[in-house]
C-alpha cells in the first residue's frame, strides 16, 4: 500500500509538475503576447496621435482656406454690387448723353439755318472782306519786312546805342501799324455785327458804312 501510495503520489506530483510547467510556459507565452500587444497598442496610439495631429493641421488649413474663400466671396459680392451700381450710373449717363445728343442735333439744325442766313449775308459783302484780306496781306508783308530789318539791325547794332534806338523806333512803328490793323479789324467786326443785326431785323437794305470803311482801309494802307 505504501508503495502504491508512493507511486500514486509520485504520479500526482509529476502531474502537478507537468501542469505547473504547462502553466509557466503558458504564462510566459501570454506575457510575451501581452508585451507584443502593448507594443502594438503603443504603436497604434502613436499612429493615432500622429493621425490626429495631421487631421488637426489639415482641418486648420481647411478652415483657413474656408475663411479665405469667404473673404474672396465677400470681395466678389462687393465688387459685383459696385459694378452693378456703376452699370446703373453708366445707364443714366448714356440716357443723359442720348438726350443731350438729341438736343445738340436740334441745336445744330437750328445753327445750320442761322449759319446759312449769315453766310448769305456775308456773301453780299465779299468786296469788304476782299479789301480787308488785301490790307492784311500788305500788313503781313510790311511786318515780315520789318522783322527782316529788325534782325538785320540786331546783328549790325549789337555794340551801337544809336542803332538800338533806331530799332526801338522801328518796333514802335510796327506796333502802331499793328494797332492800325487791329482798328481795321474792329471796323470789319463792327460791320459784320451790323450785317447780323440787319439780318435779324429782316431788313434787306445795303450797308451804308461799307464804302466809307473800304475807302478808309486803302488810305490807312498808304499811310503804313
Amino acid at each position: 500500500m505504501r508503495m502504491e501510495l508512493s507511486e500514486k503520489f509520485d504520479i500526482a506530483i509529476k502531474g502537478v509538475s507537468v501542469k505547473l510547467e504547462e502553466q509557466r510556459v503558458e504564462c510566459i507565452a501570454q506575457l510575451e503576447e501581452n508585451n507584443m500587444l502593448r507594443s502594438k497598442l503603443k504603436d497604434i496610439a502613436d499612429q493615432y496621435n500622429i493621425t490626429q495631429q495631421k487631421y488637426a493641421h489639415q482641418l486648420k488649413e481647411k478652415m483657413m482656406e474656408l475663411e479665405l474663400a469667404d473673404l474672396r466671396l465677400q470681395q466678389h459680392q462687393e465688387k459685383a454690387a459696385h459694378e452693378h451700381t456703376q452699370m446703373q450710373l453708366y445707364a443714366e449717363q448714356v440716357s443723359q448723353l442720348m438726350t443731350t445728343e438729341k438736343n445738340l442735333r436740334l441745336q445744330l439744325a437750328s445753327d445750320g439755318e442761322r449759319f446759312q442766313h449769315f453766310q448769305d449775308a456775308l456773301s453780299k459783302s465779299n468786296e469788304v472782306f476782299e479789301t480787308y484780306k488785301q490790307e492784311m496781306e500788305k500788313m503781313i508783308l510790311v511786318i515780315k519786312n520789318l522783322k527782316k530789318d529788325n534782325e538785320f539791325l540786331k546783328g549790325k547794332c549789337e555794340n551801337s546805342d544809336i542803332a538800338l534806338v533806331k530799332l526801338i523806333e522801328e518796333r514802335e512803328l510796327t506796333k502802331k501799324q499793328i494797332e492800325k490793323l487791329k482798328n481795321q479789324k474792329e471796323t470789319l467786326e463792327s460791320l459784320c455785327r451790323s450785317l447780323q443785326a440787319e439780318r435779324k431785323q429782316g431788313r434787306s437794305a445795303s450797308i451804308p458804312d461799307a464804302p466809307s470803311s473800304q475807302e478808309d482801309m486803302p488810305a490807312t494802307s498808304q499811310e503804313s
